[in-house]
């Protein structure tokens, strides 16, 4: 077992790999990860897709609601002992999946794999990379994002091939082995809690930029739900998340009706997480220079033309277009999620302020793909949803010039430190 005090490497590299390697192993419960065995799983279990989406999103408000208890807890038990029993969760919630026989059953599947893994593993994993990472947060969390982008490049594929192998269900132990293997051992030997406790300093030992030499603000959960730059990254997530889901989620069925064949949508989503990767890390130098809010318009106007595109064109230029949308929006609303809470709020409380915006980030995953049913059993395709998500994009975007940073006086009325 590795000791931050005794180890060669500073301590805060070890956890960034860890922490990448932690969103890397969130996939199994991620929207790229599921959707691979949604069609398979309608298709033995005789449901409709309407059905099954319905039991996704009941199954992900489900799992999502604990994870303001979640990250209490890590405020107060540290990353280490929960990303521990969380990844056994995570195993266990694989394993079940692959027993599921009726609507319910994956309903009741669906809440304990997104809860494990997204408001669970997702959650700490993040976490413990913004204890450790200040002024270089925006990067390093950014980095630490890549997990995310390179499981959404491996999983489906991975998954898809176990499938073709040993059945949908099949997969579904192979992955309950393979999380057992590897995150729970990385979760129990590497996490560790902030830095300050280990007599060594934040960053990994590197310099601050010039630019972000302030001091580190300090906002309860209570504070930080009055403040408008909380409610744009929330609003911000929960689009991202509804309308990325229901896109991922029905990629499939989206790419078929653009005339795209499964073996060239399959490529499309490994094109969507190398762009998700390159933009993340992109934005992530940003976020260090600038503050998190100023960027959501970008984020947004990417996710308003991956949502015009398949509404209103179609064929393999559109697609591979729409594709770099996805991976674009994702990619930026993925750094901004992971740095910003904390570059606004500081590390005392983050863990309860992430885990009620991740009830909202979540909700919109949750909520996301039901239009999308509906508007495929009403209208017989995605153009009118397509339309609305676009135009609510635009108008998140340009919320982000009415909000600003809490201001110095607002966080001394609250008996705080100031920002300035």
């Amino acid at each position: 077992m590795v000791s931050p005090q005794t180890s060669a490497l500073h301590y805060g590299w070890i956890i960034l790999g860890a922490g990448t390697f932690g969103s890397f192993m969130t996939l199994p419960g991620q929207t790229a990860g599921v959707s691979v065995f949604f069609d398979p799983i309608t298709s033995e279990l005789g449901i409709s897709r309407t059905s099954a989406s319905i039991a996704y999103a009941v199954g992900t408000l489900a799992g999502i609601l604990p994870a303001p208890v979640i990250g209490r807890w890590i405020d107060r038990r540290g990353p280490r002992l929960t990303a521990t029993i969380i990844a056994g969760a995570l195993a266990m919630a694989c394993a079940l999946m692959a027993t599921v026989q009726s609507a319910l059953m994956l309903l009741i599947g669906f809440a304990l794999l997104r809860g494990a893994a997204i408001g669970g593993l997702g959650l700490v994993s993040q976490q413990v990379v913004n204890l450790w990472f200040v002024r270089r947060r925006g990067i390093a969390a950014a980095a630490a994002s890549l997990g995310l982008a390179a499981g959404s490049m491996v999983f489906p594929a991975l998954t898809d091939a176990l499938i073709s192998l040993c059945g949908w269900r099949g997969a579904y132990l192979v992955l309950a082995g393979l999380v057992a293997l590897t995150i729970l051992p990385v979760a129990a030997a590497l996490f560790r809690d902030r830095p300050e406790k280990f007599g060594l300093s934040a960053d990994a030992g590197l310099l601050p930029h010039p630019e972000s030499r302030r001091e580190e603000p300090s906002f309860t959960r209570e504070q930080a739900l009055r403040t408008g730059v909380f409610w744009l990254l929330c609003a911000a997530g929960f689009l991202t998340n509804a309308i990325g889901t229901a896109l991922l989620l029905n990629h499939f069925s989206i790419m078929r009706s653009a005339g795209i064949a499964h073996g060239a949508a399959l490529l499309l989503l490994s094109l969507l997480a190398g762009v998700q990767a390159v933009v993340t890390l992109g934005t992530g130098f940003l976020l260090d220079r600038s503050e998190p809010r100023l960027l959501v318009p970008l984020s947004m106007s990417m996710l308003a033309l991956a949502s015009a595109l398949p509404a209103f064109g179609s064929g393999i230029a559109v697609s591979a277009l729409y594709a770099l949308s996805v991976g674009a929006a994702y990619g930026s609303q993925q750094a901004i999620n992971a740095a910003g809470y904390a570059q606004y709020f500081g590390r005392d409380h983050l863990g309860a302020i992430r885990g009620a915006s991740f009830v909202f980030g979540t909700a919109g995953a949750a909520f996301g793909p039901l239009p999308f049913a509906a508007s495929v059993d009403w209208t017989g395709g995605y153009a009118t949803v397509l339309t609305g998500c676009c135009a609510l994009c635009i108008v998140c975007g340009a919320g982000a010039f009415a909000v600003r940073r809490p201001s110095s006086s607002a966080v001394s009325n609250y008996g705080i430190g100031v920002v300035p």
